[in-house]
């Protein structure tokens, strides 16, 4: 097919057409925890490393007699403070790409643990063990003593640097001295919060050269400089809650109130310093959590705002306003996301607004963003954000990472509630700048006017909160927008930076603070040599078409509902602008077009094809049985294709229109794929379909969530896991569930450190977190919550639970069904909580160990005079013979082969529910069901 593919709805009203033709593992790169080294008599502990993948930022927690030095590469970096709690230093600039040496000296008892962290929640480890140089002997600690150094709520890693600055823990704002910044910059520490002062999240200098700081909780204040270096700070307002955004403009300050929900104008009308007007512009409903941002005044004199994705739009809203026609756009809509993370959220999500001064009109320029912190306009007009991602999704194939975009009216940029979100190749949405990684946004400004190198006045500056790093994106323009490259300007721990400007001096002012932490006022000016400013490439985005072109074209034949393209990418986005803008006849015709574009070679247009014909189907267009059977035959043929983008959205499409052989192809493909986001998709969208799955079928989608699990993810991620698992589930028929409980639910070994690390979902419960609830399993709980928990606390594979002959009845285990008549409700909670209690001879593990020094553990399977047949896993099929002339010892294990922690992943309420079910066996009409 010709690559120019003309489309016009007039000329094709009458086309009749027809084609013949998817918890843990977060820790799974830890090798172990830390040991307590015993130096030798040299007192010199050193371990050699490689490290050569990107880092964002490398910690180093270190517990070790007082005094005692650490050295990374030469460089003193560390000195331990004792071996009661870790010391946690920031040491990113001292590794180095290929090798690396960790030295400690002056301590005969040392533990240590460095932290690598990678882009997106990638972590590897380095622990204190036997391996390292000039140990004499160690000793592993406990990571779940009530008393061990490696409390990770008191030593923050990396990306909860931000409450080493929690009350309590630093009584002043970071020392200037441990702030990192290029050569020929100068940090200076201007003042520290006082307790009274409260935290600051937002900052402005006023016309005179003042700065106005926003409290957190409450006001704004008012601190002047004088040249002499006395500070005067003074309340200037006292009511507004939590102003995130100041700006000084027309005469006025503006101030969005994000805990007053309303965007303010103030006037100080006698010139007295103080403001006798109020003028509410814009109100708005919704949370505070993502609530109102940033304020910046635009090239036309407008004011542009930043809000969150809990607010929702204001009443008066201009009709005219450029975001329309947004919507949801799911082929098939997950219910999983009305439970998932921000439940207040409404379409468009977080957006931007254009207010004039007076709050007469009020329009939203674009959308679909999660929490754009700030905005700011280079010097050409153009908008620009530093957009949040959702990072409890890392790992998943929905995954949006924090990313600078360049801001155009009309824009959808995706963010959607739970996994509905737009990946960034859809036709219907744009392109980053360049995307961030793991991070936290706030603040977002241009460096214009600073006396500073060219390249660092031309810069736009983004604040990461949590990592605590101001960091310079250097812009170039492609075609109607930029791409951009990525430098950390400014970097310390903690330095949870929440605002900056370029000040009236020409220096870079910033401030931290929020969430109740230390505040501090900085400033850094440039004192070095002049630079050379000759531009530094950045990597130009290649995708061929011109995105901003095309969607600016799109716009306008949305608004004047005048849907044709002179062929190409123009045709494609004109059959875009009818799905989205257009009648049902619109749609339909566009949809046929799309068809036509399935034969085109590229995977671009086919990507936007599937898009167009996506959106058409969720606004409403049916495709007609001759014409689904057509498609069915079509991307069954290109399914699977190289481009795991291509395959998944033909999979996707192909489980929506029942396809009769996809769940034979998806599987089939699925088994020699790697990648965790593959591992989850499939699974994820496979389990709508409930027949037509054979055992082994079965088995594969089970064996990839398996996989995915011991991957790196944030809970999202674990959740997604773990609900796909159950809903595939739940469709076993008992000889199904039965046949597959060794991949259904495998046993699993302890989690290390299972609360340590940001993000994880588990929780170890106690008898004491759960004991003052246990009245509560009397009555009003969810059966089928329960039985839902059943498979996710493994019970379902292990024990009978129910006599109900649809259930699987467990292969392994004491029969439970009439259980609550041996034990109190409490007394078997203690018993699941802590299973090696009490262990019933039966099911206890045998261990041998071998002449040879192997050593085997598992069940008795059987015993006779030659040989001993263990089971390593009790509901797995392999077993393992050992002949009794090769046993060298034999014992009988103290823990239960039922694992602990089986109900750390479920919530309270789940707990309780599954409690009730032992209540009355599994009963579906017993009394304690709702």
């Amino acid at each position: 097919m010709t690559a120019r593919l003309p489309f016009t709805l007039r000329s094709l009203s009458s086309l009749v057409f027809l084609l013949p033709f998817c918890a843990s593992a977060q820790l799974a790169n830890l090798p172990s925890a830390p040991a307590w080294m015993q130096a030798d008599t040299e007192g010199v502990l050193e371990k050699r490393f490689e490290h050569s993948e990107p880092l964002l930022m490398a910690v180093l927690f270190v517990a070790a007699e007082v005094g005692a030095e650490v050295r990374l590469n030469d460089q003193l970096v560390a000195t331990a403070t004792g071996v009661e709690k870790a010391l946690s230093v920031d040491v990113t600039k001292h590794v180095r790409s290929g090798s690396n040496v960790l030295r400690l000296t002056g301590s005969k008892r040392a533990a240590l643990l460095l932290e690598l962290n990678g882009d997106l929640n990638r972590k590897t480890w380095l622990t204190s063990d036997a391996s390292w140089a000039g140990v004499k002997s160690t000793e592993l600690i406990d990571l779940d003593a009530p008393r061990q150094p490696f409390d990770f709520k008191q030593a923050f890693d990396a990306y909860n640097s931000w409450q080493l600055a929690k009350p309590g823990a630093q009584t002043m704002a970071t020392d200037a001295a441990g702030i990192t910044v290029p050569t020929g910059f100068k940090v200076e520490l201007v003042r520290s919060a006082l307790p009274e002062e409260g935290s600051w999240v937002a900052m402005a200098f006023d016309p005179s050269g003042r700065i106005t700081l926003a409290r957190e909780k409450k006001g704004l204040l008012r601190l002047s400089l004088s040249a002499g270096g006395e500070q005067k700070m003074e309340v200037i307002e006292d009511t507004l809650l939590e102003c995130r955004g100041l700006l000084y403009a027309h005469g006025s300050l503006f101030a969005n109130a994000n805990n007053t929900k309303a965007l303010f104008r103030l006037d100080d009308e006698d010139n007295d310093g103080v403001y006798e007007t109020k003028k509410e512009l814009v109100r708005t409903e919704g949370g505070v959590g993502h609530g109102r941002n940033h304020i910046k005044l635009g090239p036309d004199g407008a004011i542009y705002v930043a809000h969150g994705n809990n607010v929702h739009l204001p009443a008066n809203v201009s009709p005219t306003s450029p975001l329309k026609h947004y919507a949801d756009d799911q082929l098939i809509p997950n219910p999983w996301n009305a439970s998932m993370f921000d439940g207040d959220v409404i379409l468009p999500a977080g957006h931007v607004l254009r207010v004039t001064p007076d709050g007469s009109d009020v329009q939203v320029i674009a959308g679909g963003l999660r929490n754009p912190l700030d905005i700011a306009f280079n010097k050409d007009g153009a908008l620009f954000t530093f957009d949040a991602d959702m990072e409890r999704d890392v790992g998943t194939h929905f995954y949006m990472p924090t990313r600078v975009l360049h801001i155009v009216p009309g824009a959808d940029y995706g963010w959607r509630r739970g996994s509905g979100r737009w990946p960034d190749w859809y036709v219907d949405t744009l392109p980053s700048v360049v995307d961030i990684g793991l991070s936290s946004p706030t603040a977002t400004f241009f460096g214009y006017g600073a006396d500073f190198p060219k390249r660092y006045q031309e810069a736009l500056y983004i604040c990461d909160w949590s990592y605590g790093r101001l960091i310079a994106v250097h812009l170039q323009r492609v075609g109607e927008s930029y791409t951009g490259r990525q430098e950390a300007f400014a970097t310390g721990r903690p330095l949870n930076l929440t605002d900056g400007a370029i000040g009236p001096d020409g220096a870079l002012w910033f401030t931290t603070g929020g969430r109740g932490t230390q505040s501090g006022l900085y400033r850094i000016s440039y004192i070095g040599a002049p630079q050379d400013d000759s531009p530094r490439p950045s990597k130009v985005r290649q995708e061929g078409p011109d995105r901003f072109a095309l969607h600016r074209k799109r716009m306008e034949m949305e608004a004047t509902k005048n849907f044709s393209g002179e062929g190409g990418w123009d045709a494609i986005h004109a059959m875009l602008a009818a799905v989205r803008a257009g009648s049902d006849a619109d749609r339909s015709v566009a949809f046929q077009a799309a068809m036509m574009l399935l034969e085109e070679e590229q995977v671009e247009k086919k990507l936007a094809a599937l898009r167009i014909m996506e959106v058409a189907i969720a606004r409403g267009h049916a495709t007609a049985p001759v014409q689904t059977d057509s498609l069915v035959n079509t991307l069954g043929m290109l399914f699977p294709a190289s481009d795991p983008r291509l395959n998944r959205e033909l999979c996707k499409f192909l489980v929506h229109l029942k396809s009769p052989v996809i769940i034979k192809q998806a599987t089939k493909h699925l088994a020699s794929l790697r990648a965790s986001e593959d591992l989850v998709f499939y699974p994820f969208i496979l389990r709508y379909l409930k027949d037509g799955w054979t055992v082994e079928q079965r088995r594969i989608a089970f064996d990839a969530l398996n996989r995915a699990e011991n991957l790196n993810g944030a809970s999202t991620y674990f959740k997604v896991i773990s609900d796909t698992r159950s809903e595939l589930a739940a469709a076993l028929k008992p000889d199904e569930m039965n046949a597959l409980a060794d991949v259904v639910h495998p046993v699993k070994a302890t989690p290390l450190l299972p609360t340590a690390l940001p993000g994880h979902s588990y929780k170890q419960w106690k008898l004491a977190d759960l004991e003052p609830h246990l009245a509560q399993v009397v009555s009003g709980r969810s059966f089928e919550t329960a039985k839902s928990a059943m498979v996710t606390a493994q019970c379902l594979f292990c024990h009978k639970v129910s006599n109900d002959p649809t259930l699987p009845a467990g292969l392994f285990g004491p029969e439970l069904v009439q259980v609550r008549s041996r034990f109190s409700t409490r007394d078997l909670l203690l018993h699941i909580l802590e299973p090696s209690v009490v262990i019933d001879e039966k099911f206890r593990y045998t261990t041998i160990k071998r002449s040879d020094g192997q050593t085997l553990t598992g069940l008795l399977e059987s015993e006779d005079d030659e040989r001993i047949v263990l089971k390593p896993n009790p509901l797995a099929k392999e077993v393992i013979e050992v002949g009794k002339s090769m046993i060298q010892e034999r014992t009988i294990s103290e823990v239960s082969p039922m694992p602990a922690g089986l109900l750390n992943a479920l919530k309270r309420e789940q707990i309780l529910d599954l409690l009730a079910w032992f209540e009355v066996g599994g009963d579906p009409k017993g009394k304690v069901w709702k």
